[in-house]
């Protein structure tokens, strides 16, 4: 019923204002007098949309009330009603929001935010919409425990993200927190201990597969310690004692395709996933020889990428320790000209004046927009 009348009063009020400004208008003569009664009508139309915009927030000041005084089903219609006419009050005038509507904005946000999350789930479609509303007016000048509570809404929304290993949004949810929090240090200690947490869970599923690796020859299982391990180290680049590993495993699995995709079951969602999983074209080294600065390479290519290869010994080359480069040399033996999709080629490739480590064997086809590596050690 309130809606409704305020909307009769709302629009009895235009109709008055345009039939007073309709008569005015006739009863002017000149071009004078009419710049005088445009910038009037203009002036009325302002002050008839503010007066609108402060009904609104008169109506939520009221449902904000009693919904403090309610419990239950009255209480969550209540603040329902108070979110819905502060939301109105805060799209009619965005630029001109008091820091007690701003307040009461968000508060009434956050209650139904929270509520859509612990009774539905992260998965709710109403839930970005509320960050969305709180986001366009939060501001240095906002309560601080609203701050933190809006943080803390994030991370219970993160911990949503992270049951259902959705851990890319648990962690942008996490920073998130950080950057809103009046008191970050909380919401940054939470993030770190999240981090270390599922750095060490791949960190340890890598050592079980490699030990699995070592008692069975079992290829697959080194290729997914591969994997784990590096996706330890893109939570957390410096966790203890895993460039070492990986760079153990490397050496271990230069031979083999690292083929994720064939071989990892339990994959984390797509976004993180394909951090990992960045080659749609394989390379495998089973085979490499130095004599002073002249290496020779046995090596296997498989195309899973779009498009057809055409094979060229300059886009292949060695990369050192240091970043310097040494392509691959005209003699090089390629077999195939083109390497059509899903299919595979084993090559003799050719180097000369190779010096220091070898890390990787890198095919970089420009001209094709094609790239990948093989880490050697």
């Amino acid at each position: 019923m309130h809606a409704k009348g305020s909307a009769e009063s709302v629009l009895r009020c235009r109709g008055k204002l345009l039939l007073i400004t309709t008569k005015f208008i006739f009863l002017c003569k000149g071009a004078t007098m009419m710049r005088y009664v445009m910038a009037v009508v203009g002036l009325s139309a302002l002050l008839l949309s503010m007066s609108c915009s402060t009904s609104y927030e008169s109506k939520g000041n009221h449902a904000y009330r009693a919904a403090k005084r309610a419990s239950d089903d009255a209480k969550r219609m209540l603040e329902k009603e108070a979110y819905l006419y502060y939301r109105k009050a805060v799209k009619a005038h965005p630029d001109r929001i008091g820091r007690q509507l701003r307040n009461h904005f968000i508060e009434m946000t956050l209650t139904r935010a929270k509520m859509v999350l612990v009774e539905g789930s992260s998965n709710m479609d109403a839930l970005p919409l509320f960050m969305e509303d709180i986001d366009s007016v939060l501001t240095a000048d906002v309560d601080a425990h609203l701050r933190n509570q809006y943080a803390d809404f994030l991370v219970l929304h993160a911990d949503s993200c992270l049951a259902n290993q959705k851990l890319f949004k648990a962690i942008e949810l996490t920073a998130k927190a950080i950057k809103v929090a009046a008191d970050p240090s909380p919401y940054q200690k939470r993030k770190d201990e999240m981090i270390v947490n599922l750095a060490k869970d791949n960190f340890e599923i890598g050592q079980m597969e490699y030990e699995q690796y070592k008692a069975d020859k079992d290829v697959h299982a080194l290729v997914r310690a591969e994997f784990r391990v590096k996706l330890a180290l893109y939570y957390k680049p410096d966790y203890p004692g895993a460039a070492e590993f990986l760079s153990a495993i490397y050496k271990e699995n230069k031979g083999n395709y690292s083929a994720y995709e064939a071989v990892v079951d339990d994959k984390p969602d797509t976004s993180i996933y394909n951090q990992i999983n960045k080659y749609s074209i394989l390379l495998a080294v089973p085979e490499i020889n130095t004599a002073g600065g002249a290496v020779t390479a046995v090596v296997s290519m498989y195309n899973y990428s779009f498009n057809p290869l055409r094979l060229k010994a300059a886009d292949f080359k060695l990369v050192n320790e240091n970043g310097a480069e040494f392509p691959a040399n005209t003699s090089s033996n390629l077999v195939k000209e083109i390497l059509d999709q899903e299919m595979e080629v084993k090559m003799t490739l050719r180097f000369s004046g190779v010096s220091g480590t070898i890390k990787k064997l890198v095919y970089d086809a420009k001209d094709q927009d094609q790239y990948t590596e093989k880490y050697l050690n």
